[in-house]
């Protein structure tokens, strides 16, 4: 059902802007593309190698507050609101007409949405999945009209893995859990993704999920009082990226490029390094440099 993290969505107030410090860093952003009958409109950075692992990052905007609240999008428009944030997870499928039914026989509805340009060709459908409160974001399905490895070529033909910045692919996502083992148990028993890891500190427990080449982390606290416990329920504001190259190389570069970077230090994730780069300067996603070692 869900075979790979697509994108990642990251409402925004400014799409210029917004693009524009991935620019500075040395990323390559898509030209805005409008989706006027969902009242949006998006930029996406493409991340990744080949077909098996590349994702995006849509940095979406409101343009039309209207249309948008009445197309189910009113968490975007909240989110603009609160100043931009992100707020969802998409994720692929080849099936996406049986995986709706599925779901929807399972008491959680999930209805498909087509988007297409002005032309009318299609761009996606997508279907948003009403999770019952058990999944703390937006959970859609994605399936294009083409196959993953058709896209990346075209992807990549239109220059969209030009960059200038040594991200190789995404490494993982994480999510503050409602309640860790509950979440667990939505996760593989009604998405179909089982545990493939598990990593326990003192603070944290984590579940992870591999789905496609790319990890979604669960995460709860170790014990009542810790301080995990007061978090509450949300998609972390992190993408963690593995780096293509030495992580000094990548900070380095980072900082010369204007931007707060933390010194590296040893991971959770055993056998890596990581760094990071504020989520308040790369328009509400904080960018997690990770290394293995």
């Amino acid at each position: 059902m869900l075979e790979r993290i697509d994108h990642m969505v990251c409402v925004v107030p400014d799409l210029l802007s917004a693009g524009a410090a991935y620019e500075r860093l040395g990323l390559s952003p898509t030209a805005e593309s409008r989706h006027e009958a969902a009242g949006v409109a998006n930029r996406a950075v493409f991340v990744g190698t080949d077909a098996t692992n590349y994702t995006y990052l849509e940095l979406l905007s409101v343009t039309d507050e209207v249309i948008a609240r009445s197309t189910g999008r009113e968490l975007y428009v909240e989110a603009v609101a609160r100043g931009g944030s992100v707020v969802g997870v998409s994720f692929g499928s080849t099936d996406i007409h049986s995986a709706s039914r599925e779901l929807g026989a399972a008491g959680y509805p999930a209805p498909i949405e087509t988007l297409s340009r002005p032309d009318g060709s299609k761009v996606i459908d997508i279907a948003t999945v009403d999770t019952r409160g058990a999944v703390p974001f937006r959970l859609s399905l994605a399936q294009y009209p083409e196959t993953w490895a058709a896209r990346y070529e075209r992807s990549r033909a239109a220059g969209r893995f030009a960059h200038d910045f040594p991200l190789k692919r995404l490494d993982h996502l994480a999510v503050v859990a409602p309640g860790i083992e509950a979440a667990t148990r939505f996760w593989g028993e009604v998405l179909g993704v089982p545990v493939h890891g598990e990593i326990r500190t003192d603070a944290m427990v984590i579940k992870q999920l591999k789905i496609g080449d790319a990890v979604l982390e669960l995460l709860g606290p170790a014990t009542p009082q810790s301080p995990m416990a007061a978090r509450p329920a949300a998609l972390a504001s992190m993408a963690a990226w593995e780096v293509n190259g030495p992580l000094d190389a990548a900070v380095e570069l980072a900082r010369e490029r204007g931007f707060t970077v933390s010194e590296p230090e040893y991971g959770v994730i055993p056998g890596t390094r990581r760094a990071s780069i504020p989520a308040a300067e790369l328009a509400g996603v904080g960018m997690q440099l990770l290394e293995y070692v």
